[in-house]
């Protein structure tokens, strides 16, 4: 169990990381910036991370631990809008990780929790089985990873729910 100083020293170094990856990519973000921006030491930053990439993962852990907590919490179905409704009070440290991470596989994590998968799995045409289903399937999450970084790209985000009626719609063409 960590306590509130660890707690506190490990959440201003995710927040430096957010705001730095605002402006750069993660690999060329330092330690050094990270500590500067975290107004920390680089000891105590390797005392609890190897390399931005360590403190990166953890963020990403966070968000999706944090994601999975918010949706078991709700006593209704899962449903896109809650995801969405929950990216959006995020926005920045989503936007964030949605572009440092694509190539590590960070929205292939959220995409790929249970309670995300059965939804999505309800929701693909019955009409697909086999090899045809993964792909259509795989097709479906690339597509809402674009839309939704668009969305969150956007000066003048649409609300979730408008997302969510979007992304439903072009499901159920499928």
């Amino acid at each position: 169990m960590e306590n509130q100083r660890i707690r506190l020293t490990k959440k201003m170094l995710k927040e430096a990381l957010v705001r730095l990856l605002e402006h750069e990519p993660l690999e060329k973000i330092t330690v050094y910036q990270l500590c500067n921006e975290a107004e920390i030491n680089r000891t105590t930053f390797y005392k609890y991370y190897g390399s931005p990439s360590d403190l990166m993962n953890d963020l990403q852990s966070d968000f999706i631990n944090e994601l999975e907590k918010s949706l078991l919490e709700k006593n209704c179905p899962v449903s896109l809008q809650m995801i969405l409704t929950y990216i959006d009070t995020h926005r920045e440290s989503c936007k964030a990780l949605l572009r440092a991470a694509f190539d590590n596989g960070f929205f292939e994590k959220i995409m790929s929790l249970s309670l995300i998968t059965q939804k999505l799995d309800e929701q693909v045409s019955p009409r697909y089985s086999g090899f045809r289903r993964e792909y259509v399937k795989e097709f479906v999450i690339y597509g809402n990873y674009s839309i939704i970084s668009k969305w969150l790209k956007s000066e003048k985000p649409e609300p979730p729910e408008k997302i969510a009626e979007l992304i439903f719609e072009i499901i159920e063409k499928i």
